[in-house]
């Protein structure tokens, strides 16, 4: 099919994204899902509006800073709370973006996953993101985090939730020092190989081929 837009910059990973609505990429911390939500943007944010909500740190600020014209169409902003990353919701809409990033989308559901309201309040958030991208015709594109299971698996913290909003998950898990694979988690299409890879550059993301 034709790709309208390169996102990560691999044809095989652009292609099933083409399809999907709502993009979800999970692995362990330092697996490399900044970089790879940040490279999207930059591939996206010179042209079309964007908002890119950070729930952990403002590292992102020092690579965006490096090549600010690939981000000349982007809000960023931060929410370190349920509360405030809901306010942040219920605002977006108004400002019309085509494309919203959340990095990452269940951080602060781990931080409060004791209270009574926190499961409400995550769906409650995600359904209005999802709801704002599709009255643009844009994508939403997320982080999470995961933790070990009780069967010794690595799951994304509230899986459930995040299984039901997202159409298309990948799981970015780490190989080497720079060295990061990608695989298909959940689709409605297969990804033709079982891994890609890629390293980690100043720049973003560096695919790499392997046989």
């Amino acid at each position: 099919m034709l790709i309208t837009n390169v996102y990560t910059g691999n044809p095989l990973l652009d292609d099933i994204i083409e399809n999907a609505r709502c993009i979800l990429f999970q692995g362990v911390a330092g697996a490399g899902k900044t970089t790879l939500l940040l490279t999207i943007a930059g591939n996206l944010c010179s042209k079309y509006p964007c908002v890119y909500i950070s729930t952990e740190e403002t590292v992102h600020y020092e690579r965006v800073a490096r090549d600010p014209d690939r981000y000349e169409k982007a809000l960023f902003t931060e929410a370190y709370d349920l509360d405030t990353l809901l306010k942040v919701a219920i605002t977006i809409p108004f400002i019309k973006p085509k494309y919203i990033f959340v990095d990452s989308i269940n951080a602060l559901y781990r931080l409060e996953a004791g209270r009574e309201s926190t499961q409400a309040k995550q769906a409650l958030i995600t359904s209005i993101l999802l709801e704002t991208v599709e009255r643009e015709n844009g994508k939403f594109f997320a982080s999470a985090q995961v933790r070990a299971g009780e069967s010794g698996d690595v799951v994304a913290s509230g899986l459930s939730m995040l299984e039901f909003y997202f159409d298309l998950i990948f799981e970015v898990s780490p190989e080497g020092p720079q060295l990061r694979s990608i695989r298909l988690y959940k689709s409605i299409r297969p990804l033709r190989v079982e891994k890609l890879y890629f390293s980690i550059r100043e720049h973003g993301v560096e695919w790499r081929v392997y046989v």
